[in-house]
């Protein structure tokens, strides 16, 4: 009676033991599942609602984009952004761009180039509020503003397309132009890109003696990496169907049939800054289909001309030897 007894005990216990050990194993594969399941958790957003943002000081947001946190820094500027495109600050911004004041300017031209070419607020309504009519007209006032400022050489390159007289400030202008022209050509063609700047631009070739004005976009493609930013605009113009119109217009590109006549150009020297520069480079231009008598001669000699120089002085007239002329 007793051994039944026992034996009863020890099942018993031993149902125990198993209902509480599958219950064990039982949770702790699901404490094993919860933990290894990857789990989609929303971010809280932490980034500054409307309202606060509106409140904010400047000395605030100056301090929060000095943070070492990347989305403190992201969104301040992109406050101080938007800010500085919206009502009465945006035309000021424009009014200093245009203005004559140089240091006025200088700063607008700096928050410009700031606006229009940073990758962060390339996302943003930033960059939409200064592509419209306004800010090409500021813009182009803005280097028409910096051609009387061409008086002294300050570059020293000798080339067709690029002056070296350029101010300082003005290829920043160039640079902000080059990135907003491709957004709104024919706003840029309004505010007179072509009429107003570009005609008076003083490029070396179109100054020289005889004038080569008509040949510009073609030496821009040809001597594009004297000045990149220029040419990088005129590409631009002369693809837009408007642009290239203009620059027919206004006398800066050869007409269709002048500028598919790739095999015909002139191969004279073109002199630079008088006898004692000569440039080694040949400039493309246009076949002079009517040429006098003494034109072709003068030009036959020039051909057929032949310079001694021992070196160690400038190249003078009197190194040319030329065929005398025939009567």
């Amino acid at each position: 009676m007793a051994s039944h007894l026992n034996d009863r005990l020890l099942w018993l216990c031993l149902g125990v033991s198993l209902f509480f050990a599958v219950r064990g194993i039982a949770t702790d594969l699901r404490r094993v599942r919860e933990l290894t399941e990857l789990k989609h958790v929303e971010k809280e957003d932490r980034m500054i609602s409307e309202g606060t943002e509106d409140a904010l000081k400047l000395d605030t947001l100056l301090k929060l984009s000095e943070s070492t946190s990347y989305d403190l820094r992201a969104a301040a500027l992109r406050i101080i952004a938007e800010r500085s495109t919206k009502g009465e600050t945006r035309d000021l911004l424009l009014k200093d761009l245009a203005g004559k004041s140089e240091q006025r300017r200088g700063k607008a031209l700096s928050a410009m180039y700031f606006l229009v070419s940073n990758r962060a607020l390339s996302r943003t309504s930033v960059c939409l509020r200064l592509k419209d009519l306004s800010t090409y007209n500021a813009l182009i006032d803005c280097l028409c503003n910096f051609l009387d400022e061409h008086t002294e050489e300050i570059i020293t390159t000798v080339s067709p397309i690029l002056p070296k007289t350029r101010p300082l400030g003005e290829k920043k202008a160039l640079g902000i132009l080059n990135i907003i022209l491709q957004e709104n050509v024919p706003a840029a063609l309004e505010a007179g890109i072509v009429s107003r700047w570009l005609v008076k631009y003083p490029f070396p070739c179109a100054l020289a003696e005889p004038s080569r004005k008509q040949d510009v976009v073609l030496l821009m493609k040809t001597w594009w990496s004297d000045d990149a930013v220029m040419s990088a605009i005129f590409g631009t113009l002369s693809s837009h169907p408007d642009g290239a119109k203009q620059l027919r217009k206004f006398g800066l590109m050869g007409s269709m049939l002048e500028e598919n006549d790739h095999d015909d150009y002139d191969s004279d020297v073109w002199m630079v800054d008088g006898e004692d520069t000569a440039g080694s480079r040949r400039m493309p231009g246009r076949r002079l289909r009517e040429r006098t008598a003494e034109e072709q001669a003068v030009r036959r000699r020039r051909r057929e001309a032949m310079v001694f120089i021992d070196g160690g002085r400038p190249l003078g007239n009197d190194d040319i030897i030329q065929l005398p002329v025939s009567e």
